[in-house]
């Protein structure tokens, strides 16, 4: 059911501060994989994802459904192939170009069905929330390199680097969110996912950077950080946006 089983393992606690701070709601980038459809009385319809947050969704629909507001349904999202299914009360209906938008509140009766809902929702979160920070807020420490930063949920940061030269002149980039990172470098041409473990884990210094991790936690921070690409909006310039999906095969 779980999207990751090795990052973003939520807990209680965590999932209630999630859900006080994800209640903007977030529309998927169109690359993003993700489907999505709606079984009431005994059918499924497929449905389309306005936008999502950490407690509700609003899906497009091509028919009316003859449904009261608060109404229960199922909703199924699908995402690469993970498949979750989600208890639904309808909050509203309205129509809209091309159908009608189901606005749903979204009910969690298990942990674990919120649990996997909020790793689905993470990349969306991560992709969309990115913002530039100012110019005069950047410490430019390198003087070979003028750096450029972009901050989001999740405690997202990516640092772009560019190098003075009129050629080519992105040279780097690193993408931390929480303490999952991803970084590439024009003359890698790859990418390099990794953690941040702590002492415990490792036997290495607190905030040691692990290169080599088992159990395919690099594989799943590699799946994340396509899928934020897939979420990114125009706020990070297409150019960054080209050259950080270079690192994403």
């Amino acid at each position: 059911m779980l999207l990751f089983k090795r990052i973003f393992k939520f807990e209680k606690a965590a999932v209630e501060q999630l859900e006080k701070r994800l209640t903007q709601r977030y529309v998927p980038g169109p690359a993003y994989p993700l489907e999505a459809s709606v079984r009431y009385g005994g059918r499924d319809y497929s449905a389309k994802v306005q936008n999502i947050s950490a407690t509700g969704a609003s899906v497009l629909v091509k028919e009316k459904p003859e449904l009261p507001a608060g109404h229960h349904l199922s909703l199924t999202l699908q995402l690469a192939h993970h498949r979750l299914e989600i208890e639904a009360r309808i909050a509203h209906l309205e129509s809209r170009p091309g159908g009608w938008a189901l606005g749903l509140g979204l009910v969690f009766p298990r942990f674990e069905v919120q649990q996997a809902y909020l790793q689905l929702l993470q990349p969306v979160v991560i992709g969309q929330s990115l913002q530039p920070m100012a110019f005069d807020r950047v410490v430019q420490d390198d003087p070979q390199f003028f750096k450029r930063v972009f901050v989001g949920e999740s405690d997202t940061i990516l640092t772009v680097r560019l190098a003075h030269s009129p050629v080519d002149p992105l040279h780097s980039f690193e993408l931390r969110m929480l303490d999952y990172f991803c970084r590439g470098g024009a003359a890698a041409g790859t990418s390099a996912p990794y953690v941040l473990e702590s002492k415990d884990a490792t036997g290495a210094p607190a905030g040691q950077l692990v290169f080599e991790t088992s159990g395919g936690t690099h594989d799943e921070i590699r799946q994340l950080f396509r899928w934020i690409l897939d979420n990114l909006t125009p706020t990070v310039p297409e150019d960054i946006r080209l050259f950080m999906q270079r690192f994403a095969g």
